[in-house]
């Protein structure tokens, strides 16, 4: 148990292992990469029995005590499976202890994690979160022995190649995949070795089976437990063998071994359009991210404590003003801060229920819709004096405004204002005419994105699971594309110049990505929980995330097809909403204190290349 950790050390000499090995062993690395994508854990190791040995003892963790003994505690998680939530006696500390998990679901170890503490913090979020961590860990771990190997068996085959971003981006693209590595003989070397893993053991040598797979074509089939395995030849953009490619996916008696086997051949084909050249497959790869976390906390409200209950929603900014503007839709207010220091300065009370923001500089105004009396507002952006109100249906929530035609688009309606309708309302923004409006059958549309340079609106009907298509011309649907493997879409962005839509969900959290051209679906990826938001940086081709479960998303877009997880940079409980600022290069976020607690605050972070 973690308690009894910080209270005990055991030096290294104690376990001649670790001392032999001559690399740091794989659970380290693990241990060292979380600490560095999560710098508000405290703590963190890793309790396993290492192969040859009787005792479950810590093998990796940040504070050293390699070799401790398991206590009962935490024998008790690996035995129970059951999790172990606690404070500590100084009260400013939460250890939670899960079981470790391999990429099949078999339990190897205990996982502790130790978070910052204050009294009234949510136990069960902070368990999600560790528990989180766990399942991110599992995909990465094969079997007991692979966290004792060394991470690196060759310290002259490099890490940042362009196989280890495929591998990683195969991962996240096919959750049927279990366990992927390429093996291939460097340029300049002699022996055919892993260069890109999903499970460590980089600069591994080759076996007798992976040299004969890539001599004779001959694909190796393995049924391995509840696993099966396919290793073939791997291949590059012009077809040219380049080494081998294994791929596992889960196995029980009686599943379809021969489409296990097109299956791998299919992602090793599709893999293989992205490798140019086995020179370019282990060099570090084009335009890769910068080590540093993509993106930096530089500051949050500390000096602003409303004791707020319930949510905010959008931001807005003046940019006449450098103001910076949000909802906070349960309070009734909007919130105003200087964009650049973030410092409070002022809270207008003449709303009911606002939402989304809007600042028109040709008229020097701010448009605000509201669900509550009153409805949508259009004030005076200099001295906040309401000027005129917009008649859409009650309930005026979500907005976009269409650059191209100078078009504003509100959804009104719906089961927040007890009606079983929502509408999509067509506003001329300089006059508040509603020239028409487009009814639907559904009590819940949320996000509304325009094409700048084409004819279409896409809306986010999260009742019915879908995207419907609006043609701007008739303002009527066009078209629907349901969405697969998630439900209650509510966020949106969009990519025009590569034809993406990228749809935020909350059952389960994901990010989903759709071809416009077709509404095919083209890619799903885990995002952070309970999201209110998504941004696009059309610059650095990637999508943010913000999670109320305390963490931002950061998702790299590295073709049109193809994404990957950079990182989740830690935020706060409750930063669910917020705004991507490319004037600036920064996000920032709202961190709402839900209806049961009280606080909130606005963080703001820098974007990193």
């Amino acid at each position: 148990m973690i308690r009894r950790v910080l209270a005990a050390a055991i030096t290294l000499s104690a376990l001649p292992l670790y001392a032999q090995t001559p690399s740091k062993i794989y659970a380290q690395e693990l241990v060292d990469q979380t600490i560095a994508a999560h710098p508000d854990i405290v703590v963190m190791a890793i309790h396993a029995t290492p192969p040859k040995q009787k005792d479950n003892v810590i093998i990796a963790s940040n504070i050293g005590r390699i070799g401790k003994k398991a206590d009962d505690d935490d024998m008790g998680v690996v035995n129970t499976g059951k999790p172990l939530v606690e404070v500590n006696k100084a009260g400013d500390r939460l250890e939670v202890e899960v079981p470790l998990l391999d990429t099949t679901g078999d339990t190897l170890g205990a996982l502790s994690i130790v978070y910052p503490y204050h009294n009234g913090d949510d136990k069960q979020a902070l368990q999600q979160r560790a528990e989180q961590i766990r399942d991110q860990l599992a995909r990465r771990i094969s079997n007991p022995g692979n966290l004792t190997q060394p991470y690196r068996y060759d310290t002259a085959t490099p890490t940042n190649t362009l196989a280890q971003q495929l591998v990683d981006q195969a991962m996240a693209a096919y959750p049927d995949v279990i366990i992927l590595a390429m093996h291939a003989t460097p340029p300049g070397q002699h022996t055919n070795v892993i260069v890109g893993s999903s499970i460590g053991r980089i600069g591994k040598a080759a076996d007798d089976d992976d040299m004969r797979a890539i001599r004779t074509g001959i694909p190796n089939l393995e049924v391995n437990g509840n696993r099966f395995e396919v290793e073939t030849r791997l291949l590059d953009a012009g077809k040219q063998t380049i080494g081998a490619i294994g791929i596992v996916f889960r196995y029980k008696p009686g599943d379809d071994k021969k489409a296990l086997e097109q299956r791998a051949y299919a992602i090793r084909n599709e893999l293989a359009t992205k490798i140019p050249s086995l020179a370019k497959l282990t060099a570090p790869p084009a335009g890769a991210a910068s080590a540093a976390a993509p993106a930096t906390l530089i500051g949050r409200s500390t000096a602003w404590k409303p004791e707020y209950s319930g949510d905010f929603d959008h931001f807005g900014v003046d940019t006449k003003r450098h103001k910076l503007l949000l909802a906070a839709e349960d309070h009734g207010t909007l919130e105003v801060f200087d964009l650049d220091s973030g410092a409070h300065e002022k809270t207008l009370t003449t709303f009911s229920t606002p939402h989304a923001i809007l600042y028109l500089p040709e008229k020097d105004r701010l448009i605000v819709t509201d669900s509550g009396k009153g409805g949508t507002r259009v004030l005076d952006a200099g001295t906040y004096k309401v000027l005129g109100y917009i008649n859409t249906a009650p309930g005026a929530d979500s907005m976009a405004y269409d650059a191209s035609t100078h078009l504003l688009y509100i959804v009104s309606g719906g089961k927040d204002v007890d009606m079983k309708e929502c509408y999509l309302n067509e506003i001329d923004p300089y006059s508040g005419k509603v020239y028409r409006k487009l009814r639907f059958d559904s009590d819940h549309v949320e996000a509304v994105r325009a094409e700048e340079h084409g004819h279409r609106l896409f809306v986010n009907v999260a009742d019915k699971n879908e995207v419907d298509v609006v043609d701007k011309k008739t303002l009527q649907v066009i078209a629907r594309w349901p969405l697969t493997g998630a439900q209650t879409n509510l966020s949106m962005a969009l990519d025009e110049a590569d034809h993406r839509l990228f749809i935020g969900t909350r059952n389960p959290s994901k990010l989903i990505v759709l071809d416009t051209e077709t509404g095919k679906q083209v890619a799903s990826l885990d995002a952070p929980a309970t999201s209110d938001g998504l941004f696009y940086d059309s610059v650095h081709k990637r999508i943010y995330v913000p999670g109320g479960d305390g963490y931002l998303g950061v998702f790299q877009q590295n073709d049109a097809d193809h994404y990957a997880e950079l990182a989740r940079v830690p935020s706060a409980k409750g930063a669910k909403s917020g705004m991507l600022w490319k004037a600036l290069d920064r996000i920032y976020l709202a961190a709402s204190p839900g209806e049961k607690g009280k606080g909130g605050e606005i963080l703001w972070y820098a974007l990193h290349p």
